[in-house]
């Protein structure tokens, strides 16, 4: 799997770490992100569905790469304090793509905080229709 992300993403801790994030699904290191969620990590899928406690949220993280996930780019990567968003693109095999936006809540303001909440909003553009 491919994963494509701004060099200028490197420049702070979290966004090493969402970054980090990234590649670990991409070849599925479960153990890397375990260890970046804390114990009752809540993934909202907006419009979708809500996933809670970290084991579940790598189930449905796996689900997705099941799918036939080829490739991530990430278009940029921003934090703030206990907070962050990534945004970008997900392709498939069967030249499915989904852009989306995640937010990040982590636990505390330091650069070891675990991520506590993920609220992630996607658009299925095959079917996506302009005005």
């Amino acid at each position: 799997m491919k994963i494509i992300y701004p060099e200028h993403c490197g420049n702070a801790p979290k966004k090493i770490l969402l970054i980090d994030l990234y590649k670990a699904v991409a070849v599925q290191d479960d153990d890397f992100i375990l260890n970046n969620l804390t114990d009752d990590a809540v993934l909202h899928i907006v419009g979708l569905r809500e996933v809670v406690g970290k084991e579940n949220v790598i189930s449905a993280v796996n689900t997705l790469v099941a799918k036939g996930l080829t490739e991530i780019i990430i278009k940029d990567a921003i934090t703030h304090g206990n907070t962050a968003a990534v945004y970008g693109s997900l392709l498939f095999k069967d030249d499915l793509r989904i852009d989306f936006c995640n937010i990040y809540v982590f636990r505390g303001y330091s650069k070891t905080a675990k991520i506590r909440e993920i609220r992630s909003y996607m658009i299925n553009l095959a079917n996506h229709q302009l005005m």
